[in-house]
């Protein structure tokens, strides 16, 4: 049972934008109504379009009934909504958040205590050191937190610079740089299924694991973002952040304890471990049709898709070859993990009508259809001796018969409670794109792919002779 939150007033920088209308405001809501903010709470709109607190409102409602899992009723809303204001001003300009101080003050002092103080910068990229710089000079940052997007930075250069930025202002205790993957129930999942049950520890090594796979399917393309996608493209996108993350929870030695910094430690020590990528071993492709989109140079060389291979040089992963895709416009949407395990090491079964045994492999579906299947060979029923594949089966939805808490919903809790365990760790952001420095200094030519297939010939051979694997349920 968590305990109740202090006074929390929060505010949202680039309240007006698609991340804020999607998943911030929603996820407030939903906490909300769930009971899980505190009773006494402030959430405040900042962006540079005018706006009156009951537009703000408006636009709020409208996202909680287009993307909430329970919309709002006119009292469940009502509730909420007293708790929302607008206030619009700049970044750029020296002392521009003056009057949001002042504002605050006036918004708080209703409150029987204090609020902690709890800011989410939902701006682009491009505008977290304005953001940070304002908040310095307006005496905001005083034991207040500061949520990040990704990505962070655009390299490790610029990572670097923006942390000593960020730093000027904020301590790095203040600080959480979000990756909504690590909020996934499923992601966390994978930490608890490893640490938690003795079958599988002694398995997870070297040993007896042939290769690891980790995809992200997306199957809409880039949603009107093109002029934001041109600037990262899927690698910068999705590989520094959720499959590197998720590789680490997968890859990572069983920390002391789960103190945040204790776990972190051990996701660090994975990213040190990980060798620089290989240009050669990088699949960079772009789906037909992407350079028409709005936003969208003609000529781009822009990736909507990438696979790559990646090695960790440790005792436990050493020659354990770590296979990730990701992209747009695939022939579905699905998030998955996939260990398969080395061949048995004598086939007693040869002379049979059964053939080789294919590989036992441990898949994690991180969405949809949220669960955990273990493939295995069995003997099929009737005369002979006959192979068949049988899948062991655990299905979220079955099984605890409970709505798994959105990521945002999570992390949005967890950061106004000061807890550091699910956000990325200034060396961890740091080290990730010096794994990628050689493919982002040296890209690999773009080749092309058709919407709604799995993505280019190129991806495929990049396994060779393994195959990809995609649950089928």
């Amino acid at each position: 049972m968590r305990e109740q939150l202090p006074p929390q007033t929060v505010v949202i920088f680039g309240a007006s934008g698609d991340l804020t209308k999607r998943k911030l405001l929603p996820a407030l809501f939903q906490l909300h109504d769930q009971g899980l903010l505190p009773a006494e709470f402030a959430i405040v709109g900042y962006a540079r379009t005018p706006m009156t607190d009951e537009e703000f409102r408006d636009v709020a409602r409208k996202a909680a009934a287009e993307f909430c899992s329970n919309p709002p009723g006119d009292d469940r809303w009502r509730r909420f909504a007293g708790h929302l204001s607008y206030v619009a001003g700049e970044y750029g300009a020296p002392w521009a958040m003056a009057h949001l101080a002042d504002y605050l003050k006036a918004v708080e002092a209703p409150m029987r205590e204090p609020p902690g103080r709890f800011f989410y910068a939902a701006t682009p990229p491009g505008a977290y050191p304005d953001v940070v710089r304002r908040l310095g000079e307006a005496g905001l940052a005083r034991g207040a937190r500061i949520v990040f997007e990704k990505p962070f930075g655009h390299d490790a250069a610029s990572a670097r610079e923006l942390n000593d930025c960020i730093h000027e202002v904020f301590d790095e205790s203040q600080v959480f740089r979000i990756d909504h993957y690590l909020g996934k129930e499923t992601v966390q999942n994978i930490l608890a299924f490893r640490f938690a049950n003795g079958l599988f520890e002694p398995v997870w090594n070297r040993r007896y694991i042939d290769h690891v796979q980790i995809t992200v399917a997306e199957d809409i393309g880039i949603e009107g973002r093109g002029a934001f996608f041109e600037q990262t493209g899927t690698i910068r996108d999705m590989v520094t952040t959720h499959l590197f993350q998720v590789l680490t929870f997968l890859a990572m030695e069983p920390p002391v304890s789960f103190d945040p910094d204790r776990l972190r430690d051990e996701t660090v020590k994975v990213l040190r471990s990980m060798m620089a990528c290989d240009p050669s071993r990088v699949v960079r492709a772009q789906y037909t049709g992407y350079r028409e989109e709005e936003g969208v140079s003609r000529g781009s060389q822009v990736e909507t898709f990438a696979a790559l291979e990646v090695a960790i040089d440790n005792w436990r992963w050493a020659g354990v070859p770590f296979f990730l895709r990701t992209g747009k416009r695939l022939a579905r949407k699905a998030s998955e993990v996939t260990l398969k395990f080395r061949s048995v090491p004598f086939n007693v079964f040869r002379e049979t009508d059964m053939g080789l045994p294919r590989r036992d492999h441990l898949t994690f579906r991180i969405q949809p259809n949220e669960g955990i299947s273990l493939a295995v060979n069995a003997k099929k029923p009737g005369p002979g001796l006959e192979l068949g594949r049988v899948e062991l089966d655990f299905d979220y939805d079955t099984e605890f018969r409970t709505p798994i808490l959105d990521a945002y919903e999570l992390l949005l809790l967890e950061a106004m409670e000061g807890d550091h365990t699910l956000f990325l760790r200034q060396d961890g952001v740091e080290r990730a794109w010096e794994v990628l420095a050689p493919v982002l200094e040296n890209p690999t030519r773009i080749v092309s792919y058709e919407p709604g297939t799995w993505g280019p010939p190129e991806a495929d051979a990049l396994l060779a002779p393994r195959r990809w694997h995609l649950w089928k349920g």
